[in-house]
């Protein structure tokens, strides 16, 4: 079974598609860094892999109006 490394600006894409009120809290919270921090990568404005890793982990099952709306 081989991987494929997902780029960061998708990941970040996919958590500005699927993200909820408190995920940057959460986000935050887990990985002790600032909320102003995480708020700042998950934006663009900074890079840190783990926190993108982090979004992304959070965020990747859940279910999109996107994904919802390319079903019907």
């Amino acid at each position: 079974m081989s991987f494929r490394i997902l780029p960061q600006a998708y990941k970040l894409v996919k958590f500005a598609e699927a993200k909820r009120q408190n995920d940057v809290t959460i986000i935050a919270n887990e990985t002790g860094y600032s909320q102003s921090h995480v708020s700042n990568v998950l934006y663009g404005r900074r890079n840190n892999d783990s926190i993108v890793n982090k979004a992304y982990r959070l965020i990747k099952d859940r279910q999109t109006n996107l994904t919802m709306l390319a079903k019907a």
